[in-house]
Order: C-alpha cells, then sequence, then structure tokens
C-alpha cells in the first residue's frame, strides 16, 4: 500500500490479468481517497484484503504471478 488507510474497493480478483497502471484498489486516508495501481502487468494470483480492512504503507495488497 502506497498510504495508511482504509480499503474501499477492491477492482481485482484472482486469476484476472491486468495491465501496467491498471486500478487495482481505491483506498481512503485522511478523508482522500487514492488509487492503487498496478506497478506492472501480470496476473492476480491472490487478494489479501477487502473492503473495510485497515491498510499500512508497504504493506502487500495484493500478489502477482
Amino acid at each position: 500500500s502506497p498510504v495508511t488507510g482504509i480499503v474501499i474497493k477492491v477492482n481485482v480478483e484472482p486469476g484476472q490479468p491486468v495491465q501496467a497502471n491498471a486500478p487495482i484498489m481505491l483506498l481512503e486516508a485522511m478523508k482522500m481517497e487514492t488509487n492503487v495501481t498496478a506497478h506492472s502487468a501480470g496476473k492476480v494470483k491472490n487478494v489479501r484484503v477487502a473492503p473495510g480492512d485497515s491498510v499500512k504503507v508497504g504493506q502487500v495488497v495484493v500478489e502477482f504471478e
């Protein structure tokens, strides 16, 4: 996660292919919404968070194959 906040929405699921810079989730931090995007193209292996979960800076939220 790039920021500490709350997961609002997860846009991907395991097995789904994603392109580089595709939005993978939406976080809320200090009443501002932040889109988290994929750093590179790949296939989602595992989603480690769900809407409502708290996340910290540097926490792994999505794993790619």
